[in-house]
This record gives structure tokens, C-alpha cells and sequence, in this order.
């Protein structure tokens, strides 16, 4: 009779762990969201007014590890990009993000990266001249070797695994 009812108690403490473990990440995962959107939102607005007033000479001039920056003509052609080179990238026209922002002024979207292994949030605005420039965040990484867990961005993981920088990857 005492085991049934330990074992009744181990059961329903799991389950309450359990349910209580997935609420938290949930919550915690919806405020990095909103966090990571708001943060997008301001450096896009900034990187606006500095193109507005000083075009791609403004753009060249960043130096942010944290933030892609795309500068996309009217086509949907890459005029500048901060991380790669803008020649040799594909037209941009049918990105969900850029499509809405000359469409409606403003364009925001979500994709999952099976590299990153996750989701990456984008912003998008049309500037006054008919180009749209887009803006995403780059996961930071945090791995401790201490305790084998790592943070990327919206990502938690028990796996870090070393390849130059330390990466997140999904156990």
C-alpha cells in the first residue's frame, strides 16, 4: 500500500515538473520573441534615417557582428548586404519580408534555418526612395563547458559542440 501511493506521488510530482517546465519555456520563449523583435525594429529604424541621410556609404560604415543588414532596390536586387557579397546574391523579390514592405511599407517575417537550427526573425521598411532595407539578428551563443549546455538566441541545448566558435546544436 505505501509503494502504490509513493508511486502515485512520484507520478503526479513528474507530471506537475513536467507541465510546469513547459509553461516557463513558453513564456520564456515568447519574451525572447518580443524582446528580439523590439531590438529589430530599433536598429532597423536607426539604420533607416542613416541611409535616408547618407545611402550606402552609411551601410559600409557599420560594423555590427550581431545584425544582417540587406539593402534591396525596388526588383528586389541586393544593392548591399553586411555580410555578403551583394553581386552574387539572388533577387529578393519573392521574401515574404520584402514583398510586404513594398507592398504596405512595412514587412516582418519568421523563418525556421535548419543551419542555425532556428527560428530567425526578420524586419523590413520601405524607404522614401522605392528600396527596402531588411535587417536580421545573428544568434549568440553561450555554451558552458562547466555544466555541456548551450543559449543561441531562442535556442536552448544540452550539446555544444566546438567548430571555430562554439555552437548550438540540437541534441
Amino acid at each position: 500500500m505505501t509503494k502504490k501511493i509513493f508511486r502515485s506521488i512520484l507520478v503526479v510530482a513528474t507530471a506537475v515538473l513536467l507541465i510546469s517546465l513547459s509553461v516557463v519555456t513558453l513564456v520564456l520563449y515568447d519574451h525572447f520573441e518580443n524582446f528580439t523583435t523590439a531590438q529589430l525594429k530599433s536598429e532597423l529604424s536607426l539604420a533607416v534615417k542613416g541611409v535616408e541621410l547618407s545611402g550606402k556609404d552609411y551601410l559600409e560604415n557599420l560594423s555590427d557582428d550581431n545584425f544582417r543588414i540587406t539593402w534591396v532596390d525596388e526588383n528586389g536586387e541586393v544593392l548591399f548586404d553586411s555580410k555578403a557579397d551583394a553581386i552574387s546574391m539572388y533577387n529578393h523579390i519573392d521574401r515574404e519580408e520584402i514583398s510586404e514592405a513594398l507592398e504596405t511599407g512595412k514587412g516582418r517575417s519568421s523563418r525556421y534555418s535548419a543551419t542555425l537550427t532556428e527560428k530567425t526573425l526578420y524586419e523590413a521598411v520601405l524607404l522614401s526612395d522605392g528600396t527596402v532595407l531588411r535587417i536580421y539578428s545573428f544568434a549568440q551563443c553561450t555554451c558552458s563547458d562547466d555544466y555541456n549546455f548551450c543559449l543561441c538566441g531562442n535556442y536552448f541545448g544540452f550539446s555544444c559542440t566546438p567548430n571555430g566558435k562554439r555552437h548550438c546544436q540540437a541534441s
